[in-house]
């Protein structure tokens, strides 16, 4: 009998644990809401921007919508797809609502004076929040989406190709050189390059859009993994 593969089997444990804390068992909701897995959301959170006050209030209000309904809203927990871990979900959830969070800060220091004291409600409060129905944007997806998008475009043409070839399409690297009267050397030494210069150009263009951000190239490509959605 074949076993389950052990992702498999974390996303049947993870369900169970979120449909037994959503029923009202206090022993799987503190089991998800564990004091290691609070601390590592928070320290995600500074690692990444966030400072001590910020990550603490982050990750409290994250775990308060995990359980209850609130302004009519679903508990955050009944989203979760099983696309990876619980805890890779909590962990996205919690750089979401810091995205949000900087740029609503960043927008209202930039308000116009009559915006930002006499009506504060006026324009910033038109802004989407975390989890409002018109938003079906992750911000966090759209970010990565957008840096390496722009990465891609400052990237020479024919570069792209090679790689799209030989590292998408499973071309040979021997073939793929005599089309280019190449040898395979270069072809691999070309492939690094293009691989070094979309690293460098994504978190150029990741700290230019948010220069508060501190994602690693490692992030980046673990939340690429995350997200099946990030070029849909």
């Amino acid at each position: 009998m074949e076993k389950p593969n052990d992702s498999s089997k974390t996303k049947l444990e993870d369900f169970a644990l979120i449909e037994a804390a959503l029923a009202g068992d206090e022993v799987a909701a503190g089991t998800i809401r564990c004091p290691e897995t609070n601390a590592k959301l928070e320290a995600v959170l500074r690692n990444r921007g966030a400072s001590d006050t910020e990550a603490k209030d982050i990750t409290a209000d994250l775990w308060t919508d995990c359980f209850d309904s609130r302004e009519g809203r679903r508990p955050l927990l009944e989203k979760f797809s099983g696309k990876g871990s619980l805890n890779a979900f909590l962990t996205r959830t919690a750089l979401n609502r810091l995205i949000d969070y900087k740029r609503r800060q960043k927008f209202r220091g930039e308000l116009p004076a009559s915006q930002n004291m006499d009506q504060p409600g006026d324009a910033f409060d038109s802004l989407p929040g975390e989890d409002s129905p018109g938003d079906s944007e992750d911000r966090l997806v759209g970010l990565l989406r957008d840096a390496m998008l722009a990465a891609f475009s400052r990237i020479d043409p024919e570069k792209l190709v090679v790689l799209k070839l030989v590292k998408v399409h499973g071309l040979d690297q021997e073939l793929a050189g005599r089309m280019w009267n190449w040898s395979q050397s270069k072809v691999s030494r070309n492939i690094s390059a293009v691989m070094e210069e979309i690293r460098d150009a994504t978190m150029s263009e990741l700290k230019r859009i948010d220069p508060w951000l501190e994602l690693r190239w490692e992030d980046f490509v673990g939340l690429c993994k995350q997200s099946s959605d990030l070029f849909s």
